[in-house]
């Protein structure tokens, strides 16, 4: 190894290009004075005094007053040290760099099994103050009642939040329309306990059970697919089969999930002389670019479809189902969540008008 690459070397391993110099310079000279190894190296002389300081504070040479500043190598141990560390150091960067090039995607794939169930909670509210479409909770009355701060200021930025609340006794509410105001877009009582369940902007999950205390744990959720399942389960099972007590706005209908606005319109535009004027909001398959679209709904198809079916359930709809909107200028197919064939990926439904034209 010639001398520059060999000067480099002692420069990553931590010294000055003056250091470098200097040192290299003694150990070709063994032992000599400070003012040779100022006209041998490139060291200004006003500044050689102070660089062999520096390299003898790191143990590279000892210096000795004899009349004049000698200096002299010292056993390269130190320098060894040096060196090695950081080549192991570089050794271990260009490892690391490598897993993490070959690891899987960590923000949209990610599964976290805590240990206390409280977690859940703490992360849920970390989320809402990231939500920008919609929250679906189902939670005890004090688990909803640490959330109202942060769903306050998630319904100020147009975030729908749908709401179960578990209550054995539906005539006895702790949580009143005062409190809820500004807080939930519609609360839904549940008489069966269930597990605390958030899920947020269809991306991510807090999850843990509240009716045996012998399960101790919190599940958190970053991902693009599981959050469905849960989705699915919120809405068959705790949301669904349950009555509404409280809405904040009823003249305004919105819709976080594709399929319940088709059962609930489906005979609508089935009717000869209806006219469904529609706003969505979602993103477009091909590009994944943020889209909102208004238009009439022209069409609702599923498959298990049967002619003049008056309203469809929520388990017929369970494959897939798809409605084409006739935006004035063209014809646009618009699916649900993990929409693949249609135009566009819905993420909200606002009912605008029902024209009568017959």
């Amino acid at each position: 190894m010639d001398r520059e690459r060999v000067r480099q070397a002692l420069k990553y391993a931590g010294l000055t290009e003056y250091q470098a110099d200097a040192y290299l310079t003694l150990l070709d000279l063994g032992t000599a004075p400070a003012v040779e190894i100022a006209r041998k190296c490139s060291v200004p002389s006003s500044q050689i005094y102070t660089v062999l300081r520096e390299l003898e504070d790191r143990e590279y040479i000892e210096t000795m007053d004899q009349e004049k500043l000698y200096a002299q190598p010292e056993p390269p141990e130190t320098v060894f040290e040096d060196l090695t560390a950081r080549g192991e150091l570089l050794a271990d960067a260009a490892e690391e760099i490598e897993e993490r090039y070959r690891e899987p995607d960590t923000v949209d794939y990610r599964i976290s099994v805590t240990k206390h169930p409280k977690s859940a909670v703490e992360q849920a509210l970390a989320g809402v103050k990231d939500a920008d479409t919609v929250v679906e909770i189902a939670a005890t009355p004090s688990q909803l009642r640490k959330l109202f701060p942060e769903l306050r200021d998630a319904r100020d930025r147009g975030v729908i939040v749908r709401t179960t609340l578990y209550l054995e006794d539906h005539s006895d509410v702790p949580i009143d329309d005062r409190m809820l105001d500004g807080a939930v877009s519609e609360l839904r009582l549940c008489s069966i306990p269930g597990p605390f369940l958030v899920i947020l902007d269809r991306h991510r999950v807090c999850f843990a059970p509240n009716s045996r205390s012998d399960e101790t744990y919190g599940v958190l959720i970053h991902d693009r697919i599981l959050p469905f399942i849960f989705h699915w389960y919120f809405l068959t099972c705790l949301w669904n089969l349950y009555p509404t007590v409280y809405r904040d706005d009823p003249t305004t209908i919105a819709y976080v999930s594709l399929k319940e606005f088709l059962r609930d319109f489906y005979s609508v535009v089935q009717a000869d002389g209806f006219d469904l004027i529609i706003q969505v909001s979602g993103s477009e398959i091909r590009t994944n670019s943020e889209i909102t679209i208004t238009g009439r709904v022209e069409s609702m198809t599923y498959p298990q479809q049967r002619l003049h079916d008056p309203q469809p359930s929520l388990t017929e709809l369970a494959t897939y189902a798809t409605m084409v909107l006739d935006t004035g200028d063209e014809m646009v197919s618009v699916g649900g969540w993990a929409a693949v064939y249609e135009d566009i990926n819905a993420r909200r439904v606002d009912v605008l008008n029902i024209e009568y034209t017959g």
